[in-house]
């Protein structure tokens, strides 16, 4: 009778962490999604580069991705940043440059290109820290080891 009461609290434990990971896993599924939505934009720095972020579908190489444009004097160059669930409910943001950049331009304007990207289009290129205030409505941004540049959204259309 013992042994059968020891099973059952072992296998209560057992469900209840097992439980408690899924969760924590959900929930940083959860707020993934929520980063992808709020992070969507185009903002300017003070020196006037660019940064557009939108999320994009491309399942060959990630499942929950954005694309990442930066226009500042020296050109424009794109990154596929993918977000990843990390340890105890970070969000990783790894990033991903084009191999053949000139295939991959008007990706803002050609989303769908996305969806017939492979592994082979693009490389490892480190990680990326997109940190967004807490107002969303600036983000501070650094990417392969560079230092963070704070941009500001950019709002369009009539304000009421």
């Amino acid at each position: 009778m013992n042994h059968k009461l020891w099973q059952t609290g072992i296998a209560v434990v057992l469900l209840a962490t097992l439980t408690g990971c899924v969760n924590q896993q959900e929930q940083t599924k959860r707020d993934i999604q929520k980063f992808m939505s709020y992070v969507a934009g185009e903002y300017v720095s003070q020196a006037g580069d660019t940064l557009v972020v939108a999320p994009v579908y491309a399942r060959m190489v990630a499942m929950d991705t954005v694309y990442v444009e930066r226009t500042s004097g020296q050109g424009t160059s794109g990154r596929l940043i993918e977000l990843a669930p990390g340890k105890n409910g970070t969000i990783l943001q790894v990033a991903y440059s084009f191999t053949q950049q000139g295939q991959w331009r008007n990706l803002r304007e050609q989303p769908e290109l996305f969806t017939a990207l492979l592994p082979k289009d693009v490389r490892a290129a480190g990680t990326c820290d997109i940190k967004l205030a807490d107002d969303r409505n600036s983000l501070d941004y650094s990417c392969g080891g560079s230092k963070p540049v704070n941009y500001t959204r950019v709002l369009h259309g009539n304000p009421n």
